[in-house]
């Protein structure tokens, strides 16, 4: 039996690696059952215990502790001595089966087979360990000074619940962070087709630090301050040797998806921006390199491939993809021209010049730019595309608007399902083109895949890049994109996917942020309601950027904490940036709400009602299912 007490877990000092940042160090401890990963804030600390396949583990309590159930998520361990820690275990011990790369293949709750008290009043639990598994825990630990309704207690903001880029799932409490950070490190929620596995994922890190950043804003709690600092350092931890973060979801050889290792950038840029630390910039420099080689020459431009299977045509066909050898623009024949990536790629590789001033990539990025605007120009065949995409667009109606298309024209929806469809690849092949006639862009040119929940996706990026780059295309393209998913009721069809395929609206609310960002327009404003009451209505929370602490569309410096409601049926947008200011409320409720401010409303805001009218009351009701929006005259 190996006998584990809590109160040595933090006392240990002897490490074999250590990573600090400004505010934050992580330590590796090896001992003779497992590992220890301790972080450490000022007087805060948090462990990640791994144990190794020992038949029994015995855990020792070995001080007295009131332990509860919290609205936060997990058991808090008040202590029945003075000057003792607090203790927070914001989840159970789980058992894992993990391969060679640290990807999660199963898990569940570790198995405790005994419980008992000594007669000092010492708690001891006792886990069973799987054969070839780890068993996993984690700690917090806070210094006697620490006040648990300060950090505990939970304000309608932190509840409301928020959509992450990665998995598209949904954190609704503080401990769902350690449904992702596992043993320091963040995978995504979902077990990845085709192989079945929990992998790695930089998207999801870099949605959580955007969520934490917000409630850290608005809340002013430094427990949303501390799990920044752990994903910055689990980054860093992760990161491999040639500046890449790898994650091996397609293939068993730990292929490296482009998409989310310039998350991790776009992370590690947020962080440095608001703190210059030099360990930070050190780790972004290395992945910023590693970004800049991830390149394929066309005949007008460098494009910025989407993950290492790319790189060559073997490595392609050992992946589950069908796809077609083209060289279209002069590409390499293992290029599937992927939109998405290559313009999050240029952004970030942009962003990273601007904010550090080493300009060394600048003719790459200029480069990408050229190819960017070539690609979405191209506009082969309108004779075959008009057609073709008139009855394509029929199968993105939503069952309601489809349901009501006369005989003739149905029957035509269901010829462009069951076959116009799964020929578009080889249409796309003989005359290349993304940007379709009625608004479509498509994710990419040579895979045998369909994808119109990828729709919102390119359009969260050709936002982005309008926003980082005015006119650098012709921004026609994306108003009309959107004019589309708006009207066509798309959105809605998304509803009638499986369940999987239902969060492009998440999407959606992150491109027209960067819309209302670049844009005045009331249009933008009321598609961004529409898309958050469908967020709501759906389950997949509020996405991260419209809290306003999105430091790729704001720096650290422009970002405009929101003020807090007390008012659970109340969602807000804020799109607040430097001196400008304004907000939006949109109640999800079916009966009318009177907003509750917990500190007095910034009486500069002059605020509307959804039909443009002047509120001149000095108390804020907003109707049912109806908005409200506050702006300052600048």
């Amino acid at each position: 039996m190996n006998i584990i007490p809590l109160s040595t877990i933090f006392k240990s000092t002897d490490s074999s690696e250590t990573i600090q940042i400004i505010g934050a160090k992580r330590s590796v401890r090896e001992f003779e059952s497992g590992q220890l990963l301790v972080d450490q804030f000022d007087k805060v600390r948090c462990a990640f215990l791994r144990l190794n396949s020992d038949p029994n583990i015995e855990l020792l309590v070995d001080n007295p502790y009131q332990f509860q159930e919290i609205k936060s998520g997990g058991y808090l361990g008040t202590p029945l001595a003075e000057n003792q820690p607090y203790l927070w275990f914001p989840d159970l011990p789980k058992t894992r089966r993990v391969n060679v790369d640290n990807c999660i293949l199963s898990e569940q709750p570790a198995p405790v087979y005994s419980l008992s008290w000594d007669s000092n009043n010492d708690l001891s639990f006792q886990i069973r360990s799987l054969e070839n598994a780890v068993t996993d825990g984690i700690i917090w630990q806070f210094d006697e000074d620490f006040s648990d309704d300060a950090t505990f207690s939970l304000l309608p903001i932190e509840a409301q619940g928020y959509f992450l880029w990665g998995s598209h799932g949904c954190i609704n409490k503080p401990a769902d962070l350690y449904r992702h950070l596992i043993y320091g490190a963040i995978y995504d929620l979902r077990y990845s087709w085709p192989h079945n596995k929990k992998c790695f994922s930089e998207n999801e890190a870099h949605a959580l630090y955007t969520v934490f950043s917000g409630l850290e804003k608005t809340t002013g709690k430094a427990i949303y301050r501390y799990f920044q600092q752990q994903l910055v350092l689990s980054l860093i931890q992760r990161q491999a040797d040639d500046g890449g973060w790898y994650h091996g979801m397609w293939t068993d050889s730990a292929e490296c998806h482009y998409r989310l290792h310039t998350s991790g950038v776009h992370l590690l840029m947020d962080e440095f921006q608001r703190t210059g630390c030099p360990q930070v910039k050190a780790s972004l420099q290395k992945a910023v390199a590693f970004l800049s080689k991830t390149t394929d020459q066309l005949d007008c431009g460098i494009w910025f491939l989407h993950d290492s299977l790319e790189l060559s045509e073997q490595a392609m066909n050992s992946g589950p993809f069908k796809w077609i050898a083209n060289k279209t623009l002069g590409k390499s024949v293992s290029n599937m021209l992927v939109l998405n990536t290559h313009l999050d790629t240029t952004i970030a590789i942009n962003r990273y010049g601007r904010i550090t001033g080493d300009n060394q990539y600048q003719d790459l990025v200029v480069s990408a730019l050229i190819s960017t605007r070539a690609v979405l120009g191209l506009r082969a065949a309108d004779w075959l595309y008009q057609p073709l995409f008139w009855a394509i667009g029929l199968t993105m109606l939503p069952t309601d608007k489809a349901s009501k298309l006369s005989l003739p024209v149905r029957a035509v929806k269901r010829f462009a399902a069951d076959y116009l469809i799964k020929k578009l690849p080889d249409i796309k092949a003989r005359f290349p083109r993304l940007v379709m006639p009625n608004g479509y862009v498509d994710r990419e040119l040579s895979l045998r895949t369909w994808a119109i929940d990828y729709q919102t996706i390119n359009l969260m990026d050709l936002a982005r890049h309008a926003y980082s780059f005015p006119q650098a295309f012709d921004e026609s393209i994306l108003d009309k994109a959107m004019e589309f998913t708006q009207s066509s009721g798309l959105i809605k069809r998304y509803r009638d996917l499986s369940p999987d395929k239902r969060y492009s609206v998440g999407f959606w609310s992150e491109a027209l942020y960067y819309r209302c960002l670049a844009k005045p327009d009331r249009k933008y404003r009321l598609w961004l309601v529409d898309a958050m009451l469908e967020c709501h209505d759906l389950k997949f929370g509020m996405s991260p950027s419209l809290s306003g602490t999105n430091g790729e569309a704001l720096p650290f410096n422009q970002q405009v904490p929101a003020p807090l409601m007390l008012n659970p049926e109340l969602l807000m947008a804020n799109l607040s940036h430097g001196q400008h200011k304004e907000l939006v409320l949109v109640n999800t409720s079916e009966q009318p709400v009177i907003v509750s401010w917990q500190s007095a409303q910034n009486p500069a805001l002059i605020w509307y009602d959804s039909q443009a009218n002047k509120v001149t009351s000095t108390t804020l009701i907003v109707n049912s299912r109806d908005w409200l929006i506050g702006a300052n005259q600048e």
